[in-house]
């Protein structure tokens, strides 16, 4: 039996301290693997004590134990699935599909808009993610060095192996960041060290519970409803170009002319 579902189960029987600690864990899940003990005792208003007295009073051998189970937990329902039948594979993608682009017409107007700013204004774009977010990562990466100078993509894991290229951040700078659940432990951490050097943090995430949320400072949660298999990426992609387009608007074209001028000169595509 999965852990939160131990919890729900007991949840009648605890009393009203633990009670209120088995709902927190609960209803978040998804963030206990990135929370310590204090930070959810913080939350809670009790002692880091009874975060630990709680996970031995429920079967375990403290809160790290618990916290573990629950990654194992997560990481069983998060990653790929198996594909199931054939029969209507194509119809349950488009219809996925279709579904994701009507939600992503709710995103607030304003909310983008100060996205486009700010990266408009940032002196640097830092532009991050790994394994399928790295490819979004390079895909934000080409469309935005059309409209500015400074954008370059990183993938989390080699940024991690050479943390000297953070002594280029100031505050000046943003960083889009890019999560996807199984989160990367790898983008976490660069992210935090680049926010903790004054960076503007700039999340675009599925509607999980990003460990990046704390700290970002401007969030945008888009629908990854998929097939079977896989997350869809296409609301990332449509994000992204339609960022692009208002990044374009705030620097009134930016130096896209210049851009096309040199790509003629140096004969970069056949017509």
């Amino acid at each position: 039996m999965a852990a939160t579902d131990l919890l729900r189960s007991g949840l009648e029987r605890f009393g009203r301290r633990d009670q209120q600690i088995a709902r927190y864990f609960i209803d978040h899940a998804e963030e206990i693997p990135f929370l310590s003990a204090g930070e959810i005792a913080e939350t809670l208003g009790v002692s880091g004590a009874a975060i630990t007295r709680f996970a031995q009073r429920v079967g375990y051998e403290g809160y790290p134990h618990l916290q573990r189970v629950i990654r194992h937990d997560l990481r069983a329902t998060l990653g790929m699935k198996q594909p199931g039948g054939r029969d209507s594979v194509v119809a349950r993608f488009w219809a996925s599909e279709r579904g994701n682009l009507e939600t992503l017409q709710d995103l607030p107007e304003a909310t983008l808009l100060a996205f486009a700013r700010a990266i408009a204004r940032a002196k640097q774009v830092w532009v991050v993610g790994a394994r399928s977010s790295y490819g979004i990562s390079l895909l934000a990466e080409t469309i935005l060095s059309s409209f500015r100078p400074g954008v370059r993509a990183y993938a989390s894991d080699l940024l991690l192996s050479r943390p000297e290229q953070l002594l280029d951040a100031t505050p000046d700078d943003v960083v889009i960041v890019f999560t996807l659940r199984r989160y990367s432990r790898a983008t976490t951490r660069m992210i935090r060290a680049l926010h903790a050097q004054g960076v503007q943090v700039l999340l675009i995430t599925d509607q999980g519970a990003s460990p990046l949320s704390k700290i970002a400072h401007q969030s945008l949660h888009l629908p990854t409803q998929g097939t079977d298999v896989l997350a869809s990426l296409a609301p990332f992609v449509s994000v992204c170009t339609l960022l692009a387009s208002l990044v374009a608007q705030e620097l009134e074209g930016g130096h896209l002319k210049q851009a096309e001028t040199l790509n003629a000169e140096f004969a970069v595509y056949e017509y």
